[in-house]
């Protein structure tokens, strides 16, 4: 059994996940502004300033995400003991 943390610019959200998705989506619903600028955006002129908010988990329990302006989220996999 693993928890998730959910590591942004070095401060760890208050809360652990049971699953990689509901982790990722905790970064997605604090950043939902920046996602749907980065959709208007892509819409209108074809390009993304947001990245990899949408990431598989990675096979080595720590997955990177990026927003935008430096904003950095590793989400790791932990074990439970």
């Amino acid at each position: 059994m693993f928890v998730y943390v959910v590591i942004e610019n070095g401060d760890p959200y208050s809360t652990v996940f049971t699953s990689y998705e509901k982790a990722a989506n905790a970064a997605r619903n604090k950043h939902r502004q920046a996602i749907d600028e980065d959709i208007y955006w892509k819409d209108e002129s074809g390009m993304h300033s947001v990245n990899i908010l949408h990431a598989d988990e990675s096979p080595t329990g720590v997955t990177q995400m990026y927003v935008e302006k430096g904003i950095h989220i590793y989400i790791y996999r932990l074990p439970v003991v």
